[in-house]
């Protein structure tokens, strides 16, 4: 599923618009960033959260070299589902 795809879905089932369904989720996914950008945790109940983590620094290779490389710290983002989200995949 893309973003389109999900936007007629919410349309549909919130009955609304597809204009005001687009609105919707882009601020969701909006207001999302943000707060995960300023480290805080994002929980959505049935869903999961999303939450800032340092990756620490480590050496690597160069595939095609072969040589060492320091990889330097960087900051990713995980999803943790929710334990009703497993169920619902392990157990439709």
């Amino acid at each position: 599923m893309n973003k389109v795809e999900l936007i007629e879905l919410i349309s549909a089932g919130a009955d609304i618009p597809n204009a005001a369904a687009k609105l919707a989720l882009e601020s969701i996914i909006c207001r999302i960033m943000e707060a995960v950008s300023a480290n805080e945790v994002v929980q959505i109940g049935g869903l999961g959260s999303f939450l800032q983590v340092n990756r620490s620094a480590r050496m690597g290779r160069n595939p095609s070299t072969g040589l060492s490389v320091q990889i330097l710290v960087i900051k990713s983002v995980v999803f943790r589902a929710s334990s009703a989200f497993k169920r619902q995949i392990n157990h439709p």
